[in-house]
């Protein structure tokens, strides 16, 4: 659960200018009588030439008690990024009208973005897919071997993979292989105790969904989904062919070649490790558990809502919305963050940033009130009589609304909101159906109408708090 994926990928921050490698302590700057910036330009000459960009420079300003208050007060600039900029262009003997820029890089063209982009979401999609695919061959299998692995493939692979983006981060992309291989194993194997007696038919089909969600995983924290896509697409074509009599162990030997391709990446040569203090582990494993806790109850809010009772022969319409939504949701996302990018490398001043952040979040905001207005829309059609049917529609089209909220919460840091959003609907409507089953078969669709009400219970508090979030100029730290 990306900064552009939905396996999140955890904040890195930079250290501060108090912590930066300096040959000698930070000087004063003080306070200058006559031709403020250019005596303050003459002080700031070595910072400005050793600097990388102009926020290091309004950095040290900001450390040395200089604010926007000082800056326009004493030095006639409306901002410390401002002052900042006409102090550079000062050191380097420019017109105090100048502003240094960075050089613009080119990136990676539209329809790469879009391509890798779509690429994320198909192999993140994988394990539900096929599993939706495979359902026939599950029939009767355990709920512990089916809704249990599930929970736990999809709520571990989202606390293993923040970890293996720590190790990606810090040890590069073996380490991460590794880790995330050494995890899953972990897991397969306390979960094999927990399957005892169950058959051999159950151990099967939890190998199988645990080996779907470490290979999204792997792939997605090594950024090799081009290359895994080509082992991704035969697992498809061989659930597909299941509704055509082709055997099943064809779809497992798909599986077991799909995973050797993924973690090939661990036979790769390992760095030097280096030890870390446990209060570093610490913090890592305590925001990895909160990851997983969010995954945990995205896996179950989709058993509850989507996948509650469904026929065995049919691809369920309540999961088609979600199909279809994440990609989109996705490519959204993805566009929010390299616009924010673009604007954070362009503008140099604080107020013309935080405008144009305004701009962007207001548009990104729009598209994430789509699902809930329009899940809102059919609920209310039904329930005001002008529709007679499509409460799982509605439904449907609120759970898409919430995972696209959780992924924007979970990436901004606010994992603890996204594990409330998508939890609380999870334990009511399992709660009053295990606890008042009466009213159930009162009223056949009351169910139906419970879950609906309480995503949009979800949906419309999960929007506010995201536009919110997106609005912060703090939740882009890096």
């Amino acid at each position: 659960m990306s900064g552009d994926s939905l396996v999140i990928v955890p904040a890195q921050r930079r250290a501060r200018p108090s912590e930066l490698d300096r040959p000698e302590p930070l000087r004063y700057v003080g306070r200058v009588a006559t031709d403020p910036v250019a005596a303050l330009a003459d002080k700031m000459r070595e910072d400005c030439l050793d600097a990388v960009d102009i926020d290091e420079i309004a950095a040290i300003l900001e450390a040395n008690g200089i604010n926007d208050r000082v800056a326009d007060r004493e030095y006639g600039s409306p901002s410390v990024f401002a002052l900042a900029g006409r102090v550079v262009a000062r050191s380097l003997d420019a017109a105090d009208t100048q502003v240094l820029r960075p050089i613009p890089v080119e990136g990676p063209s539209r329809s790469k973005i879009i391509t890798d982009t779509l690429l994320r979401a198909l192999i993140y999609l994988t394990p539900l897919a096929i599993g939706i695919g495979a359902s026939s061959e599950v029939d009767g299998v355990p709920a512990l071997a089916t809704t249990g692995t599930l929970v736990l493939g999809w709520g571990g692979g989202q606390a293993l993979s923040y970890l293996g983006y720590r190790a990606l981060s810090e040890r590069g992309r073996t380490a991460a292989a590794r880790l995330l291989g050494l995890g899953f194993l972990g897991l397969a194997a306390l979960w094999a105790l927990v399957l005892t007696g169950e058959g051999a038919r159950a151990y099967t089909v939890a190998a199988v969904q645990l080996a779907l969600f470490a290979v999204a995983g792997v792939t997605l924290v090594t950024n090799r989904e081009r290359v895994v896509i080509g082992a991704v697409a035969p697992v498809w074509i061989a659930t597909a062919g299941l509704r055509y009599g082709l055997s099943v162990l064809v779809l497992i030997a798909c599986v077991a070649v799909l995973l050797a391709v993924a973690y090939r990446p661990v036979l790769g040569r390992g760095p030097v490790v280096v030890r870390r203090r446990w209060r570093s582990w610490r913090h890592d494993v305590g925001y990895a558990a909160l990851y997983g806790l969010v995954g945990t109850g995205q896996a179950a809010l989709l058993r509850t809502v989507a996948l509650d009772g469904i026929a065995p022969h049919r691809v369920p319409v309540e999961a088609v919305p979600l199909l279809l939504g994440v990609p989109l949701m996705e490519l959204t996302l993805v566009w929010h963050q390299r616009r924010i990018a673009s604007a954070r490398a362009n503008l140099a001043d604080r107020f013309a940033f935080d405008r144009r952040l305004g701009q962007i979040s207001a548009g990104t905001v729009a598209v994430l009130a789509v699902p809930v207005v329009a899940g809102a829309a059919i609920a209310g059609s039904i329930w005001f009589g002008l529709l007679a049917r499509g409460q799982s529609l509605a439904a449907a089209v609120l759970l898409m609304a919430v995972y696209a909220l959780c992924l924007v919460l979970a990436a901004h840091g606010r994992a603890g909101t996204a594990a409330l959003v998508v939890w609380w609907p999870t334990l009511l409507v399992t709660g009053v159906g295990h606890w008042a089953p009466a009213l159930v078969h009162v009223s056949p669709t009351f169910a139906e109408t419970l879950a609906v009400a309480t995503l949009l219970g979800a949906g419309l508090p999960g929007l506010a708090v995201a536009a919110l979030v997106l609005r912060d100029p703090e939740s882009y730290r890096e």
